[in-house]
């Protein structure tokens, strides 16, 4: 019996899905949580397995708080997987070979984490080098106060697996398709360091600088939103670029230190200075946090004025 679950949240992921099961089959128990696919995505999962269950998404933290709640994982560990991840062959070998010899009190591991962008792989400038993939059962929970990306929290210690997972989203192949999704996330993203620069959303993990790479993280995010808006995109392109080597990459080292470092930077902080520019109340800003998720795009004004007219409509009322 397998001693790892793999786990698989998905949405309109047909270019995609294949791929990843086809890497944990026939040797993780599998089980797919999608958000309501309209595409052939059920049907390729259920080619792998009957495990496959309906949850709407809010965001991914959330997802991953109700899979863990819900899902009737039998073993030991659990491998988290988006629907455009690959185990590599190595990674898979180093989990057999190594998982069964984890000790008592680590509950989670770092696995390397390498990702596909402009056609290319990107080895230098990425965001993540090692990203918590595996974590013990009953022992992490999600960081609920992550509004676009996600990261475990353990009860115990972390270990790290050199091996990799591959991230390859094939939509975003399609630059359009790309820029329309981080329009919206760079919305999400605003709002979020808005909520955390007012005090009204915290880290539920403990940032640390010399801790293991997501206290590390949360501890620089803090430290970046005290950096001044529209300077900071150009000092993490040049970081990204060519403090992390990024330009070994070649076209799509450039291409991702660009658009993913620089101009999806430059949107976020153009629409925190517009949420400051509104002098949303703190009430207002956290009916803005729960509207722009039942929104498809990144538009700032005509969600704050939505939000500011149901207040009016319900004071009328």
């Amino acid at each position: 019996m397998s001693a790892i679950s793999a786990v698989v949240l998905c949405h309109n992921e047909s270019p995609n899905i294949r791929h990843c099961l086809e890497s944990v089959k026939g040797w993780a128990h599998t089980f797919v949580v999608d958000s309501g696919s309209t595409d052939d995505t059920l049907e390729i999962c259920r080619e792998y397995t009957n495990n496959v269950v309906h949850h709407s998404y809010d965001n991914h933290a959330a997802q991953w708080n109700w899979a863990l709640d819900n899902l009737p994982i039998a073993t030991e560990w659990i491998l988290a997987l988006d629907a455009d991840f690959v185990v590599t062959p190595a990674l898979r070998a180093q989990i057999e070979r190594e998982l069964p010899s984890i000790k008592a009190g680590v509950d989670g591991v770092y696995v390397k984490h390498d990702y596909v962008f402009g056609g290319g792989l990107i080895r230098f400038g990425g965001t993540k080098q090692f990203w918590l993939r595996m974590i013990r059962r009953g022992a992490a929970r999600p960081d609920l106060s992550d509004l676009v990306d996600f990261r475990f929290n353990v009860t115990g210690t972390t270990t790290q697996f050199k091996s990799a997972v591959i991230e390859y989203n094939r939509h975003d192949d399609d630059i359009t398709v790309w820029t329309r999704k981080q329009d919206k996330f760079s919305l999400r993203l605003a709002v979020e360091e808005e909520l955390r620069r007012r005090g009204l959303v915290a880290w539920e993990g403990k940032p640390e600088l010399l801790g293991n790479p997501d206290q590390r993280f949360m501890r620089l995010r803090d430290l970046w939103q005290r950096m001044p808006l529209f300077l900071r995109p150009c000092v993490y392109f040049f970081y990204r670029y060519v403090l992390m080597l990024g330009f070994l990459d070649g076209r799509a080292g450039f291409l991702y230190a660009a658009l993913q470092g620089f101009w999806l930077r430059l949107m976020v902080d153009w629409k925190i200075w517009s949420i400051r520019e509104a002098s949303l109340s703190n009430d207002e800003l956290l009916a803005l946090k729960s509207a722009m998720f039942t929104t498809r795009d990144g538009e700032v004004k005509s969600l704050i004025d939505r939000v500011r007219n149901s207040k009016v409509t319900k004071i009328v009322l």
